[in-house]
This record gives structure tokens, sequence and C-alpha cells, in this order.
């Protein structure tokens, strides 16, 4: 199988309910509920790529046995949200030299990057594409203020840049919406943009952490099959990531990148603590924690 045709087979059916968002205030706060069916497996690992820590969730491809990396953020607080886009826009099977798939663009944000301005000359200079048979979308952002949706176009790369001081995303393409009031989209998750948005909105002159979670905790998807399965706060300029499971933010563990420690943060009845590498630890085994 060639090597587009199997990345598209890993990724079928990644994230097609997820939220994400960037938020710029008098602190900086990034957000994602990754939405997903219950069989698949979840993990979260802090690996080490040339002396610079990396934060990545995964699932598990359960078909090909393959662990696929859907968000995450490295040392230099450079975040990307890897998320379905809908609807579906006929992809390219093999990229031309000049081409990027979605997915590298993520992969190339979080491994390479420290800032989002070092993604303009490849911007400028490669046509973003989609995967034949997937469509996807890529938040990302950095400490400074920079944040961006990338999306393929028909001969073009869509790039919505941030316009104020939070951008939100959801599955609809954010490219169809500019200047487009929030009560006028209509697509696929545009009432969870919708209450993300809104809460950020009334709460954006107190937002610090209990604004961050909660940001994630309106948009919870409480659908049976697509339901919020994780959900990760991140704190850029400490290295720090919240880590909620199931839908619940009453029990939520904190990652270290620097420490490469997840420990119990809140609702657990006794204090526990692991080191977590790039092998990382799953959903499976953080239920077990008390």
């Amino acid at each position: 199988m060639k090597l587009s045709a199997y990345i598209a087979f890993l990724l079928v059916s990644i994230s097609i309910a997820c939220t994400g968002y960037a938020v710029y205030g008098d602190e900086v706060w990034y957000g994602m509920n990754f939405d997903y069916p219950p069989e698949s497996d979840i993990r979260f690992s802090v690996s080490d790529l040339d002396g610079c820590s990396i934060f990545v969730m995964h699932f598990f491809n359960n078909d090909r046995l393959f662990w696929v990396p859907t968000v995450g953020m490295n040392e230099h607080g450079v975040f990307s949200s890897l998320q379905y886009q809908c609807p579906m826009i006929e992809g390219t099977p093999e990229p031309e030299p000049d081409q990027l798939y979605i997915y590298q663009l993520f992969n190339t944000a979080i491994n390479d990057c420290s800032a989002v301005n070092e993604l303009e000359c490849l911007l400028d200079s490669l046509e973003l594409i989609n995967l034949y048979d997937l469509t996807l979308h890529a938040l990302i952002a950095d400490p400074s203020g920079n944040a961006l949706i990338a999306e393929a176009g028909d001969g073009e790369n869509l790039i919505t840049g941030i316009s104020g001081d939070w951008i939100v995303m959801t599955n609809f393409s954010n490219a169809d919406f500019i200047h487009t009031p929030p009560e006028e989209i209509v697509g696929v998750g545009d009432e969870r943009y919708r209450r993300a948005l809104s809460y950020i909105e009334e709460n954006y002159d107190s937002f610090g952490l209990p604004q961050a979670i909660g940001t994630l905790e309106t948009a919870v998807n409480n659908h049976a099959e697509w339901g919020t399965k994780a959900s990760m706060v991140f704190d850029p300029l400490e290295g720090i990531v919240y880590i909620g499971i199931d839908g619940d933010f009453q029990r939520l563990w904190r990652v270290s990148m620097g420490q490469g420690i997840i420990e119990t943060w809140s609702g657990f009845v006794k204090y526990r603590s692991a080191l977590v590498g790039g092998r990382g630890i799953t959903v499976p085994e953080l239920r077990t924690w008390e």
C-alpha cells in the first residue's frame, strides 16, 4: 500500500467532532476536546526529539494496529490540533513535490517549529492538499499571539488567521465563514463552536485555568458514538498540560513536559504520579487511579 493511502486508511475516521481553541489575554491557553468512538484507545506521551520535549495525544487505529497523533504541543509552546473538516473534499492520492498534506503540516508545526511564523515560507512555497478520502484542517498557535487555521483549497492555501484575542475550530471550514456572524454559521460543529466562542467572550476578562477548562466543558459532545473521550488544556508558558477523560472535568491529571511526569491534580482520593515518556500512558491505565 502506498504511504499516502496507508495514512489515509489510518486517519479515515479522525476527530469528526472535536473542538480546539487558543486564547490570548493576561495568560495564554490552548484547549482541545477529542471526540471519538469508545472502542479506540488513547494515550498521552512526552517524547524528546533532538532535545525538544513534545507532548502528543494519540488514538489507536484498531484495524492497522497503529497509534495516530492528533493534538500536541512542544516545549516552545507551539500547539497544533488536527481535526476532521466537513464536508469532505476529494483529495490527492499522491502529492507532487510542491504539495503538502495537512497532517504533514501538523507534524512540522509541533516537531520542527518554535513559532508559527516559521511556517510562512512553507505555506508560501507549498500547496496544502487533502488526503484522497479524508479532509482535515489544523489549528496552529504559539505563545506570542500568532494563531491560524490551515485548510486546503482548490489550488490555493486557505489560511484563517486570528483576528482578535481568540480563535476556535470545530469541523466546518473556517475559511468559508470569514466575517460571518457566529449565529449564521451552518455546518458540522457549529453549535459547539458557538458554545465555546460565547463562553470565551463572556469570560475573557478573567480568563485563567478555570475558564480554560470551562471552555472545553461547555463544548463537550455527549453523542453516544462520537462523545468526548479526552480533554486537554495547555499552558504553553509553563509547559503544563491538564487532562480529563470521558467528558469528566471533576478528575483531572497534570503533565509536566519538563519533568516528563503525569500526576493527579484534582478530584482524587490520594496523590499519585508516574513517568510518562515516549511510550506514553493510556486512558485505561489512568482509569485505575483512585
